[in-house]
């Protein structure tokens, strides 16, 4: 009898071993499957992110990923996301991608994103005359001469100085008249349409190392045949 309880001792002495290896082994490798050095830095939001918006730092985090659960494209630094404009809507949870996001220099397909903030895009039609033959071209500033009839006679007035082009082309509208659009403050955008509905506008093409503005008093035409 007690032979045979010793036999039964000496088997389960030997399959606690035997489990005590196994678990031994399942440890280590659950410990190199998710070993420090496999994991990576990914900024994660922390709430939902609407498409066209600045993300700041409050809306992200980073946090520690295992590296074979991450996108190739997924975004590290924090830094480096806030103030990015997200181009889709990102939500909570969510990895934040590289592809999703845009800085307000990136050169991309809409317009509004090349708008400056705080500014208004505003197009006028010219023609190859007041548009400097052609040769103005998105990213050049322009001054913008305006010629007024107030009777009884006529002024040339510098509307606007140092105003940025944004694009030139065609408005789509019958005719195929060309335009271009500038980025002015809203207060200028009202003297540029009445300016453009009520006379004519030239463009002066600036150099583009020069920012400098002019005083000049409105120019009478009396004052030309003077």
């Amino acid at each position: 009898m007690l032979k045979g309880s010793k036999k039964y001792w000496i088997i389960a002495a030997v399959c606690g071993f035997l489990a005590a290896i196994l678990t031994y082994q399942y440890i280590q490798e659950v410990k190199v499957r998710y070993e420090p050095d496999d994991l990576i830095d990914v900024v994660t939001a922390v709430e939902n992110i609407e498409k066209d918006t600045v993300i700041n730092s409050s809306q992200v985090t980073v946090e520690q990923v295992p590296a074979k659960f991450t996108h190739s494209d997924v975004v590290a630094d924090k830094d480096s996301v806030v103030g990015m404009i997200a181009v889709n809507d990102i939500f909570t949870g969510e990895h934040v991608l590289s592809g999703k996001l845009l800085s307000s220099t990136d050169k991309v397909d809409r317009l509004s994103y090349t708008v400056p903030e705080s500014k208004r895009a505003v197009s006028i039609p010219i023609n190859s005359i007041s548009g400097v033959s052609g040769f103005i071209r998105p990213g050049d500033s322009v001054d913008i001469l305006a010629t007024v009839d107030i009777e009884p006679t006529t002024y040339s007035v510098f509307t606007l100085q140092d105003i940025e082009v944004l694009a030139t082309g065609i408005d789509g509208s019958q005719g195929s008249e060309e335009t271009i659009t500038l980025a002015v403050l809203p207060t200028d955008a009202q003297q540029l349409v009445i300016a453009s509905e009520r006379g004519s506008l030239r463009l002066l093409l600036r150099s583009p190392v020069d920012d400098s503005t002019v005083t000049l008093p409105a120019f009478e035409l009396e004052e030309l045949l003077n």
